[in-house]
């Protein structure tokens, strides 16, 4: 007996010994009723018959592979016992397991002299059946009359007994292993990542779906190639390291595939080693989507960079620490610093003492109560340059939120100059309201009695005879010349009035020559010589004094005029800076009637100097812009003082953004005042603020709101239904087909179809609704109070129709290109599918995942099975 089978299969001699079971006498181990059954057969055959029909193992007689006979055990096992008589002609190896069919392809007559083999056949049901099998050649007369052999006369082949025992629990555990295996195999197969196993000589013994659509090869293909079929030539030498080696890196390796076209593919890639030997399993991502974004990125901060390196002010970005992160060229300008030596070092080396030491409490604050006073209000300070130096700063804050981290922008104006024309005209103004006190003064001297007039002058006043000889002189004559008061009567005038410049220096004037020829009433300056040497400037003239018509001598007036001339320098230097600062300046009188207006102003609203003067502010600076103008009268009224940022038009009609600053300046005694407004062209500035704005809201290729926007307006739209009781439909729309475009096409006609599927998606909307670009080929649509879901789904079918429609994507080399997509769309609808932003957008992003495998072009709403 083959070791392994149990005693009760032996049947009666001859034919049972030629099925291997003549050693036990049947009748022992039957009942009494089966006893007088069996004394009834006629025949050795027909207890063959019986002994197969009551055998509890499978025994099955075939003719040339072909099942001719099935024992009831038989049909049990294999889960045939209503319709066992179907396999009755059928192969025997349809009732064999796929992985067990090779056995039996040289024919049953091979296994005759093995011993028992192991065996997995298969149920009605498909489920693994193990056994242990043998199989016994037999003669025709073996059988004798009954029904196997009836079945083998009519047979023109060879014959063989298969007996098969099923083994139980091990039956049972392949089962198992099989189930776990499927299991495997379809988790495997539904991965979104590239897998498969590797064998020791870098053969692929299995691929999963994911890994033929990267590689662009069906299975077949795929198994029959090797690990460096399908590695590009750059990475060859990373493999011949081993996959022993690869399998020993903890982290994600860099590495480069092959497609079926020969384009490469960048991945990330792991080597893992499994438990049997020589066997290994390889995990990749593509991250050709990251490596271009991440490339799209660095060309956004390059562009971006470029321009506030062209910006005139300083732009300095910190975070929320106070740590630098950026230092525009205007920056390094102005601090003297270069970017490289301040990034990363704290905003106080750019500050003077105190605020140094005291600006990481400042940020401190600033983080703790999360707003600060200086947000979006410009102020002047101080800053400290490299070489220690101390200047003046207009600064401006901004915050720039991302995620829970911040950024603060700072936009900083050198106002050095600034701050000096201020200073050198705040000096004109003291200087000249001085004048006019000393002219003032002087004049209420003159009409005081002559003695008063000579003794307590601020001119110099001497009376000379018609001999040249001093015969008065008031006590300022004398201060000046260097005189005692007393000193000077008698004494000639050559004497003591002295030239004091160029080769006439020290010598004498010619008053007694003026007096002959009679040069009289003459203000002359001269640079005079006191006694003491001390040179002034000095201012005379010389009168008659005349006695009944007859001339008896001449006074002489004189005055120093040293602070008139510095007063008059100092004034043309201001009056130079009115007229060539970059600076609009205007002067009104109380009503706002203009004055004065210089050069710069001109150039900034199109207005002349002299078309200026005698217009109104508001006619000149805020046509059209009674709000605003309104706003700065209302500030000087309440603070004597304003400044303002606006868009205004010039003379031509053009727009220009302008900083003012206005202050009212009164006289004197306070009855009356004037406005000095100092304007400053901006309007590059804001357009800068609006670019940089617009790139960090909306994207680029399209001109639809970014990622960003997005959620803000999402969150808007749901903040505002819930208040209303009304509804929200988000669409998330992914286009089919763009991938092949971009890939056969390229990236040129793949932006050139994205910005006209943008298009199209807006003219599907409503111009209240937002179309948003997610990145990639991926959109979405809010659409607020939304009338009823069904509305959505409408909108979704016009959306389907009008992106099925070919797109033109010719570009200039003259050949006609069209690319063609389609859209599979999502949609969710607040409150019938979520409470939430995230409830929704989740939910509409299931939806467009099942409206794909719906087969793609359709619009599918969210249920909630979508998230099993």
């Amino acid at each position: 007996m083959a070791p392994g089978y149990p005693s009760t299969c032996r049947v009666m001699p001859h034919t049972l010994r030629v099925m291997g079971l003549s050693d036990l006498d049947v009748t022992g181990m039957m009942t009494g009723g089966e006893r007088a059954t069996m004394g009834s057969c006629t025949s050795r055959s027909d207890l063959a018959d019986y002994v197969a029909d009551l055998s509890p193992d499978m025994i099955c007689l075939c003719v040339d592979s072909v099942i001719t006979y099935l024992n009831p055990a038989g049909r049990v096992l294999l889960d045939r016992k209503a319709d066992g008589a179907s396999l009755i002609g059928k192969p025997l190896i349809d009732i064999i397991h796929i992985d067990y069919q090779p056995i039996l392809e040289d024919g049953l007559g091979e296994l005759v002299e093995a011993d028992s083999l192991p065996l997995m056949l298969v149920d009605a049901c498909g489920h693994p059946v193990e056994v242990e099998m043998r199989v016994l050649p037999i003669p025709a007369e073996a059988l004798g009359q009954g029904a196997m052999a009836g079945t083998l006369a009519a047979a023109r082949g060879p014959a063989y007994l298969v007996h098969a025992h099923p083994v139980g629990e091990r039956m049972q555990a392949v089962q198992e292993i099989l189930e776990s295996e499927r299991r495997y195999r379809s988790l495997v197969n539904l991965a979104l990542d590239f897998m498969c196993l590797v064998d020791g000589q870098g053969r692929i013994t299995l691929a999963n779906k994911s890994a033929q659509v990267l590689l662009d090869l069906d299975a077949d293909t795929l198994m029959e190639r090797t690990l460096p079929d399908i590695v590009h030539p750059d990475y060859q030498a990373m493999i011949e390291l081993g996959l022993e080696t690869l399998a020993g890196e903890s982290g994600l390796l860099p590495l480069k595939f092959v497609d079926r076209q020969g384009e490469a593919i960048d991945v990330e890639a792991r080597f893992t080693a499994l438990g049997r030997a020589d066997s290994f399993m390889l995990e990749a991502r593509d991250i050709r989507q990251q490596l271009r974004s991440a490339e799209a990125v660095r060309e956004r901060e390059q562009r971006l960079q470029g321009i506030l390196d062209t910006v005139a002010e300083a732009i300095i970005s910190a975070d929320d620490m106070g740590i630098i992160q950026s230092f525009n060229r205007a920056a390094e300008a102005i601090f003297g610093y270069s970017s490289s030596e301040v990034v990363g070092r704290n905003l106080s080396v750019l500050m003077p003492e105190p605020h140094a030491s005291h600006h990481d409490g400042y940020m401190k604050t600033f983080r703790s109560n999360g707003a600060s006073g200086v947000l979006g209000k410009g102020r002047e300070l101080e800053g400290r340059r490299k070489d220690g130096s101390i200047f003046p700063l207009e600064l401006n804050v901004t915050e720039l939120r991302l995620g829970r981290n911040r950024l603060l922008t700072g936009i900083i104006r050198d106002i050095t100059d600034r701050k000096r024309a201020e200073e050198a005209e705040r000096r004109y103004k003291e200087e000249l309201e001085q004048k006019v006190e000393e002219r003032t003064r002087d004049l209420r001297r003159l009409s005081r009695q002559t003695q008063g007039i000579l003794d307590s002058a601020g001119d110099g006043i001497v009376g000379l005879d018609m001999d040249g000889k001093i015969t008065f002189a008031n006590p300022a004559a004398a201060a000046m010349l260097g005189y005692e008061q007393g000193d000077l009567q008698g004494r000639a005038a050559n004497e003591v009035f002295l030239a004091g410049e160029g080769r006439r220096k020290g010598k004498g004037l010619r008053i007694r020559a003026a007096m002959r020829l009679g040069v009289m009433g003459q203000r002359i300056e001269q640079t005079l010589v006191a006694r003491t040497g001390h040179t002034f400037d000095a201012e005379y003239a010389a009168s008659p004094i005349e006695d009944d018509g007859d001339i008896s001598g001449v006074v002489v007036v004189f005055r120093d005029i040293s602070d008139r001339k510095a007063a008059e320098a100092r004034l043309k230097v201001a009056g130079t800076v009115f007229e060539t600062t970059a600076e609009g300046i205007l002067v009104s009188d109380a009503r706002g009637r203009i004055s004065m207006a210089n050069a710069a102003c001109a150039r900034i609203t199109g207005w002349m100097s002299e078309q200026c003067l005698d217009r109104t502010v508001q006619e000149v600076l805020f046509p059209g812009n009674e709000p605003v103008f309104e706003e700065m009268v209302a500030e000087l009224m309440a603070r004597q003082s304003c400044e303002l940022e606006f868009w205004s038009s010039r003379l031509d009609g053009g727009e220009y953004a302008a900083r003012l600053a206005a202050s009212v300046v009164p006289d004197s005694v306070g009855t009356s005042h004037r406005i000095v407004i100092v304007v400053n062209d901006i309007t590059q500035r804001k357009r800068d603020e609006e670019r940089i704005r617009f790139q960090a809201n909306y994207d680029s290729l399209t001109g639809l709101p970014n990622r960003a926007l997005f959620n803000d307006r999402l969150d808007q739209a749901v903040s505002a239904a819930r208040r209303a009781g009304t509804m929200v439909g988000l669409m998330f729309i992914d286009l089919d087909g763009f991938k092949a475009v971009n890939d056969t096409l390229g990236h040129d006609a793949g932006d050139l179809l994205l910005k006209g599927a943008a298009g199209r998606l807006r003219k599907c909307v409503r111009e209240s609704d937002t179309v948003a670009r997610l990145g990639g080929d991926e959109f979405t649509i809010i659409m607020g109070n939304l009338d009823s879901p069904e509305g959505a789904g409408q909108v979704a079918g016009r959306i389907i129709e009008s992106l099925t429609v070919p797109f033109d994507l010719s570009v200039d080399d003259g050949k006609v290109r069209e690319g063609r997509v389609s859209a599979s769309i999502g949609i969710a609808v607040l409150p019938n599918h979520g409470d939430t932003s995230d409830d929704i957008l989740r939910h509409a992003d299931a939806a467009m995942y099942h409206a794909k495998e719906q087969g793609k072009a359709n619009y599918q709403f969210f249920r909630p099975e979508l998230l099993d």
